[in-house]
């Protein structure tokens, strides 16, 4: 197509089974470097999925031409358990943009999410215009630099760290629910999403074990820790798992370590839309977010939010 044909109606419609190789397909063409496989991994081992959740527009020739996906997930705020709709596989093609399609295909999966009884909405992206007219507002994740190599303090040379695997989701499981309940945003794990989405998700996990039990555990590529879960007074520990080239891991600004911290730094490239009133008690004290300018000050005062590199939609 060389013109835009502004007097077409592009209608939004919902992802049929039949359709679901070409929405793979258009994913890919859009998201080269990503490519069309991994797209086709994130819908098929995700055990909350909903074609119905999957919003498309199509051409004149009955084209996929632009799509947006609603995740389903459910997230911990305040220590209890919210419904939220991850905004995802956000893409349009190249020929067919600035005719508003993303626009039409946001409102109609907010009218989703708020039908079908969602608290709030997250996503990630660069372009926070295009999505703050659609009511999300940028929200933060505090990161901090500290030195690679191990702090000759720590015992490591007498930790029992060694690779994990799918046998290890048990238990794995079970610390992450014990530790991830206290981190705002963190994404709730089903036993459905551990063996499915976990399964391909995770990378290099690795285990601290005392007296023969998973203690803790750690996730990283290079210097980036994508996943820590311990008691804090193990994180040091486990950051000696990660030896990167560059002499620096990048972490939370919450794990504990005695390391040196070389710098801190505040990402905004998540943003949240809250629909209705999120509330909880922390002390005995009820807090009640009414909206989501509110909900964006509490995150950012208490912690900002932690989502997991294994949980990325």
């Amino acid at each position: 197509m060389s013109e835009k044909n502004f007097d077409f109606d592009y209608k939004v419609e919902l992802l049929s089974p039949n359709d679901f190789d070409e929405w793979v397909e258009h994913c890919g063409s859009v998201f080269v470097e990503t490519g069309a496989a991994y797209f086709r991994r994130h819908f098929v081992a995700d055990p909350h999925k909903d074609y119905n959740a999957v919003f498309i527009i199509k051409s004149e020739e009955n084209k996929i031409i632009s799509t947006v996906r609603v995740f389903h997930r459910q997230v911990y705020i305040g220590g209890k358990i919210f419904k939220m709709g991850g905004i995802g596989e956000v893409s349009t093609n190249t020929n067919y943009r600035r005719l508003g399609l993303s626009s039409k295909l946001l409102d109609a999966a907010t009218d989703y999410m708020i039908e079908n009884n969602f608290d709030l909405s997250m996503l990630g992206t660069g372009y926070f215009s295009h999505y703050a007219k659609h009511g999300f507002m940028q929200v933060k994740f505090y990161n901090k630099t500290v030195v690679g190599h191990d702090d000759p303090g720590v015992p490591s040379n007498l930790s029992d760290i060694r690779p994990l695997n799918p046998e290890n989701f048990h238990d794995m499981a079970m610390l992450y629910n014990k530790y991830c309940v206290n981190l705002n945003c963190c994404i709730v794990r089903t036993k459905e999403y551990w063996q499915s989405w976990c399964a391909g998700e995770i990378k290099n996990p690795h285990g601290l074990f005392k007296n023969g039990k998973l203690a803790g555990y750690i996730c990283f590529g290079g210097g980036w820790v994508s996943e820590i879960v311990a008691d804090e007074n193990d994180h040091d520990i486990l950051l000696s798992a990660v030896k990167p080239d560059d002499g620096k891991i990048s972490v939370p600004k919450f794990v504990k370590t005695s390391r040196e911290v070389l710098g801190e730094e505040t990402h905004n490239h998540n943003m949240i839309c809250v629909y209705k009133p999120i509330s909880f008690e922390i002390d005995g004290k009820e807090i009640v977010l009414a909206d989501t300018a509110e909900a964006v000050e509490y995150l950012n005062n208490n912690g900002g939010i932690v989502m997991w590199g294994q949980d990325g939609f």
